[in-house]
Parts: C-alpha cells; structure tokens; sequence
C-alpha cells in the first residue's frame, strides 16, 4: 500500500469492497450523526460494483448502513456476493429482521455471511440508546436468524455482537458479554 502511494500507482488490486446501501435507518440513537436520506445506489449499480469487484479477485464485500435491512433488496445484494464468491460480514440494528426475511438470508452459505448485530447492554441500557422497545426487537430478529439457519439444516452462521461501550452499559459489561455468550453470539465487537 505504501509503495503504491509513494509511486502513485497500483501495485496489486483491491482485497475489500465497501459499498454504503443506505445512510437511512428505522431508529434514532442517540450517538449516531451518519443516518440521514440521501441518495443511494439502485440494485443494479450495487450489482455490477460486485462483478467489477470479482472480476479483480476481490474476496470481501462490506456493505455498510444506515440500516441495512430498510433495503427490500438487501437480501438479492448478499446472495449476489457469496455467489461471486466473496464473503460478507452485514452488520445490522436487527429490528427489521422478521422470520420471512430471516428465511432468505438462511438461503445464503453461512460461510459466506456473517452477521454482527448492534447490542449496546442489557435491555434498559439498549434502549436508552436505541429507544423504547429495540431490545425486544433486536433479540426477536437475532432469534428470527437463528430459528430460519436451523429451520433450513444450516451449520451455525457466525452471528457477533457490536457493543458500544459508554456510562449506561459500563458497569454491567461483563456480566452482559456472559449473558451474550449463553444466547449463543459467537463473539463480542467492542466499539467506544
């Protein structure tokens, strides 16, 4: 990268494709300043950013939010990626992941996609952040995940946690990754 720099050309080709789907989300947090309407790119664009992508040899597509999931098309997008063999990690407030939903992305090879779901404590913690309410919402697609995986014969999909770290979760933190760990996240993501 650095001698790609210095001679201001490329000396091999890109390993990672992050792509903005949407800066719009469903919820309101309160630290959060990058969710906003905005203009964003149609299926097909985002399509054709993963052929062109593949085409190089890249092996990570990174989609980012907002929140995924207001896409009706996100589930199109990911099964496009792991077709052209790249592997995703989706990262997600949880809240829009309902079984039928969860059931499409159970079609994508879970070595394919990971998925990392924004959890920022215990429930009042949560929503203090996130609002009333998406603590329930966010454990109720995290299970909606889980029970479409099993329901179509999957191995485990790697699903983590994203915690941000602050005073309304900071005492309970420890207690909380246990508790994330006996619901069966396979790891913990420790934002500040």
């Amino acid at each position: 990268m650095w001698a790609s720099r210095a001679l201001g050309t490329s000396l091999a080709p890109p390993d990672w494709l992050t792509v903005n789907l949407t800066l719009r989300c469903n919820l309101q947090c309160v630290m959060c300043t990058t969710c906003y309407d905005s203009p964003e790119l149609t299926t097909r664009e985002v399509l054709d950013l993963i052929d062109q992508a593949a085409a190089w040899g890249v092996g990570v597509f990174n989609p980012l939010g907002g929140e995924p999931f207001i896409r009706a098309d996100l589930e199109a997008i990911l099964s496009h990626a792991a077709r052209r063999d790249m592997h995703t990690t989706l990262t997600t407030n949880g809240t829009l992941i309902r079984p039928e939903r969860a059931a499409q992305i159970a079609r994508i090879p879970t070595e394919k996609l990971h998925i990392n779901v924004s959890l920022d404590g215990p429930e009042a913690a949560h929503d203090f952040v996130r609002g009333p309410g998406t603590y329930q919402r966010t454990m109720a697609g995290y299970r909606a995940l889980r029970a479409a995986d099993e329901a179509a014969g999957n191995p485990k999909r790697k699903v983590c946690a994203n915690v941000i770290l602050h005073q309304q979760n900071l005492a309970d933190f420890v207690d909380f990754v246990a508790a994330l760990g006996a619901l069966g996240f396979d790891g913990v993501q420790v934002l500040n």
